[in-house]
Order: structure tokens, then sequence, then C-alpha cells
């Protein structure tokens, strides 16, 4: 077996236990938590020079899987500047579980993510800014708009001829408006496995998250389902 093989055969075991063991005492330091199913579906387009597009619609439970709490449709445009640097923009139309009824919002977004290769492995970090524009609050109120700096960190195996890639991420919600400005807002630590099929057209995506939140709500532990068409 060679050597990235032999790496692979090791980095997949050793991620999903250290991110099973740093869940379990994550845990154990909150009194509440949820669990929900996540699931995508999400088509690409490469277009003319490094420009591609890409429309994803998700829908989100929570409450143990008893309650739809988001759904969305989110059309992206990204640009490919060389193998170290990607930027992208995108917009988000949300309708959020209010108990009674659904909140609509929009979400804007930009942001660029780098990565490079080491060895067996692929390093990337994604610098994202985004504001969240809540339609039914009164105009001026806290939390009418929600402004994020999201900061995320990830690794994955790039070995070639391997049937699955695996990753693991670790991403940070930073509140840049309303009265929160300055403070962490949310933690997530994603472990997951992306198994391409029919010559890289069709993508599974299978991960478990868990998320974090520095308030009164409980922490989550979800299961992440999501299918990509490349066209």
């Amino acid at each position: 077996m060679c050597l990235k093989m032999r790496l692979a055969s090791r980095f997949c075991p050793l991620v999903f236990l250290s991110f099973l063991s740093f869940a379990s005492v994550a845990e154990a330091q909150h009194k509440d938590s949820d669990f929900g199913v996540w699931g995508s579906v999400t088509l690409k387009k490469q277009f003319v020079g490094g420009f591609s597009g890409s429309l994803n619609c998700e829908i989100r439970s929570d409450s143990n899987v008893s309650n739809i709490a988001l759904w969305w449709i989110n059309p992206e445009l990204k640009y490919k500047f060389n193998d170290y640097f990607t930027a992208e923009i995108g917009y988000r139309y949300s309708n959020v579980d209010r108990s009674d009824y659904y909140e609509q919002a929009h979400r804007w977004y930009t942001g660029g993510t780098a990565g490079v290769d080491w060895g067996p492995f692929r390093l990337t970090w994604r610098e994202l800014i985004e504001q969240i524009y809540y339609t039914d609050r009164p105009e001026g109120s806290s939390g009418r708009v929600v402004s994020y700096l999201r900061t995320r960190l990830g690794i994955k195996l790039n070995v070639e001829n391997m049937p699955i890639d695996p990753y693991f991420d670790v991403e940070n919600f930073f509140h840049i408006s309303d009265y929160r400005a300055g403070e962490v807002g949310i933690m997530r630590y994603t472990a997951g496995l992306r198994i391409p099929f029919g010559g890289g057209m069709h993508t599974l995506n299978i991960y478990y998250r868990y998320q974090q939140y520095f308030t009164s709500s409980p922490d989550d532990h979800i299961l992440g389902l999501g299918y990509v068409l490349s066209l």
C-alpha cells in the first residue's frame, strides 16, 4: 500500500474518533441538546473561465426531527482565481419557523477561500461576511438585521483513486452588528464523507455536525445528507 493510502487509512478513524470524543465532552458541559436532520440538493454549473454557479435548496429539522425549523433557496456565484484562492457571493431566501408561522428572511454574503495541498491533505481557510434581514420584526428593533463574520478552517484527504473524500472542519460565527457585536454566536464542528460517483457528475455528502450556541439555546447534534449534481 502506498504512503498516501496508509495515511488515509489512519486519518479517517482518527478524525472521527477525536471528533466524537470532543462532542461527548462538549455535550457533558451543556445540560440541553437537540437532534435534527438537514437535507440538501445542489445543482452546480461550470461557466467560462474560472466562473461557476450553483443553486442550493435545503430543509432543516429540529426538536428531535419532529419539526421543520428552516428551509431555503440559495443561488451562488464563485470565481476561481487559481488553485489557491476562490471568491464567492450569494443570496439566500429563507423561511424560519416561529412556532405558529414561518418568517421570511433574506441573507446576503460574500467571502473567499484559500487552500493549499499538504501531502495527501487539502487545507482550507474561508472568511465570509453575511447579513440576515428578518422581515417580520419592527424597523430598528434588535435582531431585525444580524451580521456575522464566519471563519472556517478545514482539512480533507486528497488522495487519487480513493472512492471517498473524508473531511473535517471547524467554523466560528462572530457577531459584527446588533447588541451582540463582538461576541461569538455559534461554533460548528463537522466531520463527513463526500462520495463522488458517475464520473464525478454526482456527489453524496454525509456528515455529523455538533453545533454549539453561546446562549440559552440547546446545542445541536445534526445528521446531514446532501446530494450535488454537477452539470
